[in-house]
């Protein structure tokens, strides 16, 4: 191991989460233990940086498969794995808790009291049933947190996590037993759906946090091309996540840093995403992420690379691209989601993005590009919503563009 461990970057600001992952209810078996995969592997096959354009069906759950503790003992001996057993609980939850987010919208202004009575008891069931898988993930990963060694505060950090989402479990268990359903089924309805909106950001605050702690411990061991590339995927926008962003970036810095190779890269932050999940549901909000990154996909080449960085942030990293072309992309990304019109069931909105763009450096470490990435955001945001900012390599600038031909269009979602 290192002397001594990386600096912990922390992701950029997620004011408002997006709707959760679907985790596939089947059984996949695995063809070979996990171990023996990533040990095995072709050393050819982790030098493909190429762009995940292929749409995705796997998660998780298909990589460490829960249901099989042959494979799960087997891969004990990493301590990532507590964490992606934790995910795996959190991704079965989510689906439920969306298909019931589903169901009372469909009812709202209609006086049902069966479904919203069912929907509560089916709440209940999920909430006490999640709370025992967490639970029982979580010990397991107490038990383990001596692994890490220096990093035993990044475990201590997602312990600390796993408490606070229990708690916010406990407390909508507790307000849904003892909310009154008679005297005003409509405010019950919306308190419900308020409930299951803190649900879905303390999933959300937990995902992202372990998927930090899964890089940062990747990186300390360097282990980095030792991660399953069906890890790196997020099966929601079918463009990699943040892991997959983040291994893949790696492999570009071993390639290309003794090469003067240009690189730029944006970041998108959706504004006021929080509001569309709220007055909309997850569901509407999984289909805008899906379009957003569609979109950006659309604009990028076959040598760029776009993921899903966290929440409702998107990440483009353009290959051999100086900053006029990247900011260029980069506008006309924003651009069209600000020119875009969301239908749902009659109603039409409109979101915007928040850009920050920056050169990436031949001889730039992990830290400062995360470093820069956050800056440059956070000076666009300060500037208001729907705008772009520069980093040059100092300090971030505002950007100041004409448009760019973005077209106008309307959307189903």
């Amino acid at each position: 191991m290192p002397a001594s461990p990386p600096a912990v970057a922390a992701p950029p600001d997620d004011d408002g989460l997006s709707g959760e992952d679907a985790c596939p209810d089947g059984e996949l078996p695995l063809e070979e233990p996990l171990i023996e995969q990533m040990l095995d592997d072709d050393p050819a096959d982790s030098l493909d940086v190429g762009p995940c354009y292929e749409p995705y069906d796997d998660d998780v759950a298909e990589v460490v498969d829960p249901e099989q503790p042959e494979a799960w003992d087997l891969a004990e001996k990493f301590v990532e794995t507590s964490i992606l057993k934790l995910n795996i609980a959190m991704m079965k939850s989510g689906k439920r808790a969306a298909e019931i987010d589903a169901r009372l919208r469909a009812i709202r202004g209609r006086s049902d009291l069966d479904t919203v009575r069912r929907c509560v008891a089916e709440l209940l069931e999920d909430c006490q049933t999640y709370l025992a898988e967490q639970s029982e993930a979580a010990e397991r990963f107490r038990n383990r947190i001596g692994e890490l060694g220096e990093l035993k505060s990044l475990g201590e950090d997602i312990e600390m996590a796993n408490l606070e989402q229990s708690a916010q479990i406990e407390t909508t268990i507790s307000n849904l037993k003892h909310m009154d359903f008679e005297s005003d089924l409509e405010a019950a309805n919306q308190r419900i759906l308020g409930e299951l909106n803190h649900l879905r950001v303390a999933r959300h605050k937990l995902r992202d946090n372990q998927e930090t702690a899964f890089l940062t411990i990747s990186r300390y061991e360097n282990r980095m091309d030792k991660i399953e590339k069906q890890l790196g995927n997020d099966p929601l926008t079918k463009v990699r996540n943040r892991i997959g962003l983040e291994t893949t970036l790696w492999h570009w810095w071993q390639q290309n840093r003794q090469q003067a190779h240009r690189m730029s890269a944006a970041i998108f932050d959706l504004d006021g995403f929080g509001k569309v999940n709220e007055e909309h549901g997850p569901l509407v909000g999984d289909r805008i992420l899906a379009h957003v990154a569609e979109l950006a996909r659309q604009q990028a080449t076959a040598a760029d690379l776009v993921g899903r960085f966290a929440g409702q942030q998107f990440l483009a990293v353009f290959a051999d691209a100086g900053p006029r072309a990247a900011i260029k992309t980069a506008e006309l990304v924003r651009q069209t989601i600000e020119r875009t019109t969301f239908t749902h069931r009659g109603a039409k909105f409109q979101i915007t993005a928040t850009a920050g763009i920056l050169e990436v450096a031949p001889t730039e470490t992990h830290e400062s590009f995360l470093a820069k990435l956050d800056a440059v955001l956070k000076h666009a945001k300060r500037s208001g919503p729907n705008r772009a900012s520069f980093h040059n390599g100092r300090e971030p600038e505002p950007v100041e563009s004409p448009s760019f031909g973005a077209k106008y269009s309307e959307v189903a979602v």
